[in-house]
C-alpha cells in the first residue's frame, strides 16, 4: 500500500512540477488575446467648445450673442450675416460606445465603435453635432489591424437629412481602440478616422495612473482638408458614383460664399473647404495595451487652401480663438474620470492575471509539486 501510494506521489508531483514549467509558455500566450465579449462606453467630460451652428446657417438667423454686430446685420438687404454670426460657444461631450460584431473566431475579432458629438444644451434629436461609425476587425494576438479590405467607417452630416455616407471596405494599418500587448516606448502607427488614413503617434514619458505604471503617447494630425479625404476613401477601390449620403457629407465640407461673409473684402464667390487639426494624447497600461486615458484637441476650420490652413492653425490660431471666423469645431475632449477608471480597472484586472500566471502560480505549483515528489521518495525508501 505504502509502495502504491509513494508511486502515486511521485507522478502527481513531477506532473505538477512540469504543468509548472509549462505555464508561462503556454498559458500565458494563450491570455494575451482580445476578448470576443468586448462591449464598452467612454464618455468625455462636458467641455466648451465653439462651434458653427449648421441649423442656425441653415435658416439665416444669427447666434443671440452676435445679432446686434453690423455684419450679422448688415444694412444692405441684399447681402447676408457672416458666417462668424453663427459662431459661439456651447458646452460639448463626446459618447463612443464599442461592441463586438462578426467576423469573430479564434484569430479575429471586430470591433464596431458608433461616437456622437452632442451639444449639452439642447435635447436630442437637436443635441447631435456630428455622428460616425468605425468598423474594424483586429487579430486578435496582436491587437493590429487584419491585412485585408474589412475596415469601412461611416459618417452623418446631421444637418442635412441625416443620411449616413459610408465608405467602401478599405485596409487600415494603425492601431486604433487599442494597442498590442507589451506595448513598448517608441512610435507606433496610429488610424485617425477623420483624417482616414494612419498617423505615427509617439512615446513620450512614463507616467503613474492611480499608481499603476502607464506610457504616454503623442500624435498631432493635420492640418487636412476633410472634403479631400472623404473623397478619396470614398471613390476608392474604383467607386465612381457617390452616395446621396456622400453627396451631403462633402456638402458640408466644401462650402461657397460670398467672400465679405468669410470675414474678406469683396463680393465675390470663394470657396472654402473643412480643415481638420488635432493634438491627440493617450496613456497606455504596457502589459495589456489598454488605453486607460485620452485626450484629444480637436479644432475643425474651413480655408482656402493647405497654406492657408497651415496659417490658421500655427500663427493665426490665437487670433481665431479670439475673434472666429472660420471655425467650425474647437474644443478639447478629454475622458471623465468614470471612463478613465473603468478602462484602468480592466487593464489591472487582465495584467493580475497575466501575473499570476506568469509567475505566482508556477513558483506555487513548482513548490507543491516539489514537496509531493520528495513525499513519495522518502515513502518509497521507507516501504
Amino acid at each position: 500500500m505504502k509502495r502504491t501510494l509513494s508511486h502515486v506521489l511521485i507522478v502527481c508531483g513531477v506532473a505538477i512540477v512540469v504543468l509548472a514549467l509549462a505555464l508561462p509558455f503556454f498559458l500565458v500566450p494563450a491570455m494575451k488575446v482580445l476578448p470576443l465579449d468586448t462591449v464598452s462606453q467612454s464618455e468625455t467630460r462636458e467641455a466648451e467648445a465653439k462651434l458653427l451652428d449648421a441649423s442656425a446657417l441653415a435658416s439665416g438667423k444669427p447666434l443671440d450673442i452676435h445679432k446686434d454686430k453690423p455684419e450679422c446685420k448688415p444694412k444692405d438687404k441684399k447681402k447676408e450675416p457672416a458666417l462668424s454670426c453663427f459662431m459661439g460657444p456651447t458646452d460639448v461631450k463626446a459618447i463612443r460606445y464599442v461592441t463586438m460584431q462578426a467576423p469573430a473566431d479564434d484569430k479575429v475579432v471586430t470591433f464596431e465603435a458608433g461616437q456622437t458629438l452632442q451639444r449639452t444644451d439642447r435635447q436630442e434629436p437637436h443635441s447631435l453635432v456630428t455622428a460616425s461609425v468605425d468598423r474594424i476587425t483586429l487579430d486578435r494576438k496582436t491587437a493590429f489591424p487584419v491585412p485585408e479590405p474589412t475596415s469601412s467607417y461611416e459618417i452623418t452630416a446631421p444637418a442635412t437629412g441625416n443620411q449616413p455616407a459610408e465608405t467602401p471596405q478599405f485596409t487600415r494599418d494603425g492601431y486604433q481602440y487599442q494597442f498590442s500587448f507589451g506595448t513598448d516606448k517608441k512610435s507606433y502607427p496610429y488610424f485617425d478616422v477623420y483624417a482616414l488614413e494612419s498617423k505615427p503617434i509617439d512615446f513620450v514619458a512614463e507616467e503613474e495612473q492611480e499608481g499603476v505604471k502607464v506610457y504616454k503617447f503623442h500624435q498631432t494630425v493635420g492640418p487636412v482638408s476633410l472634403h479631400d479625404s472623404i473623397t478619396r476613401m470614398a471613390t476608392s477601390h474604383g467607386v465612381h458614383d457617390l452616395s446621396e449620403g456622400h453627396k451631403q457629407v462633402l456638402a458640408s465640407m466644401r462650402l461657397k460664399f460670398p467672400a465679405y461673409r468669410w470675414g474678406l473684402e469683396g463680393d465675390e464667390d470663394v470657396s472654402m473647404d473643412r480643415y481638420y487639426y488635432t493634438e491627440r494624447t493617450l496613456r497606455v497600461e504596457p502589459s495589456t495595451g489598454m488605453i486607460t486615458n485620452g485626450t484629444e484637441k480637436i479644432f475643425q476650420f474651413y480655408a482656402k487652401d493647405q497654406e492657408e490652413a497651415e496659417y490658421i492653425v500655427g500663427p493665426g490660431r490665437e487670433e481665431e480663438n479670439n475673434n472666429p471666423k472660420r471655425t467650425a469645431t474647437n474644443f478639447t475632449g478629454q475622458w471623465n474620470d468614470e471612463t478613465m477608471h473603468k478602462q484602468l480597472t480592466k487593464a489591472k484586472e487582465k495584467k493580475r492575471s497575466m501575473d499570476l500566471a506568469a509567475g505566482v502560480a508556477p513558483w506555487i505549483l513548482g513548490v507543491v509539486g516539489v514537496v509531493l515528489a520528495v513525499l513519495g521518495i522518502r515513502l518509497h525508501r521507507n516501504s
